[in-house]
């Protein structure tokens, strides 16, 4: 299964979600945003990992402690998590809710998700800082703080802002490519809590990397586009048949073209004040790729595969594409 939650022998799925179901189905949903102590409880985190030695047997059946090694092992059910170092600091999932809840001062923050996966091996909590970013009237970017706990001993702890909606194991590696989750890691060594303790500071800066992008979708948004410009977009994103191919493919791309033209005309994205601009088409071209028809067995694998493709893959990065062409055609810089 692609999202990799945590499934107990019982049936229970360790994970929680803020008013909106995840994809797969999985986990309990809040109707209201998760306060950390109803996503700790809800998704069932509220386990510690103890360490333990290791060791070998020698031929004779003597036992032998590994020396500088121990096992991480999930105290409620015994499962062994990973094999690590001496040197590894265990930070429980309670003191990763801490954190996060510590990071501003009015305890105004509130979790949209909180998981883990491959038994426990991570934990992955997302929460959302207070506020919002305004394109424009009732159009709205929200501002998360990813982070994730590594139990196996093979990865640091990560966090850092995102805008990705974090709720499987799939959508961890999508917002895992941004920068700022990548180069904000904590290793398991020393002292773990005065370097989160340090984390709080770096957010407050890397907070300015979201004003950025809010500032050039504003610019996008503002930015009405001629019949020329938006034609020469969907050249871009949407080439024209070339006059060799067959007249099957040609009708399917000549079907694509008309289907984007008509969500950027048309449909929902004429919000009142980014009609016929740079984001509408952007979004329409993004709401095409999002929505096209994907093979699969059952619904359920349908799905799953919309998913996979809309986020990585060709899928994603047609979408990235877009938005490149979309702020050239703008006279930003891409």
């Amino acid at each position: 299964m692609a999202h990799e939650i945590t499934i107990r022998d019982d049936g229970f799925a360790e994970a929680a979600f803020s008013m909106t179901p995840a994809w797969h189905g999985l986990g309990k949903v809040f109707d209201h945003p998760m306060t950390s102590r109803e996503a700790l409880t809800g998704a069932g985190l509220d386990w510690n990992v103890i360490q333990q030695p290791i060791g070998t047997l020698d031929q004779n059946g003597q036992w032998s402690t590994l020396d500088g090694y121990y096992a991480n092992i999930r105290e409620d059910n015994g499962v062994v998590l990973g094999v690590v170092s001496n040197q590894y600091k265990v930070v429980q999932n309670i003191e990763a809710f801490q954190f996060l809840d510590r990071l501003v001062d009015d305890n105004s923050i509130r979790f949209e998700s909180a998981f883990s996966i491959r038994g426990g091996r991570k934990v992955i909590l997302l929460a959302r800082m207070p506020g919002a970013d305004e394109v424009v009237k009732g159009d709205h970017l929200l501002r998360y703080i990813l982070l994730s706990l590594s139990h196996d001993g093979n990865e640091a702890i990560r966090f850092g802002p995102t805008s990705v909606r974090v709720v499987c194991a799939n959508t961890y590696a999508l917002a895992n490519r941004e920068s700022t989750i990548r180069d904000l890691v904590v290793p398991h060594k020393g002292n773990v809590e005065s370097k989160l303790r340090q984390a709080r500071y770096i957010l407050a800066t890397l907070s300015q990397e979201f004003a950025a992008h809010v500032d050039i979708v504003r610019q996008l948004a503002a930015r009405k586009l001629t019949e020329q410009e938006w034609a020469d977009f969907l050249d871009a994103v949407c080439p024209p048949p070339p006059p060799t191919i067959g007249k099957r493919l040609a009708r399917i791309m000549e079907a694509a073209r008309d289907e984007v033209t008509q969500k950027f005309r048309q449909s929902n994205q004429n919000l009142p004040g980014i009609e016929g601009t740079a984001w509408a088409a952007f979004c329409a071209f993004a709401e095409f790729m999002d929505h096209l028809p994907r093979r699969g067995r059952t619904e359920q694998d349908r799905y799953e595969t919309r998913f996979n493709v809309c986020l990585f893959g060709d899928g994603q990065a047609r979408k990235d594409h877009a938005f490149s062409i979309a702020q050239e055609i703008a006279g930003l810089a891409a």
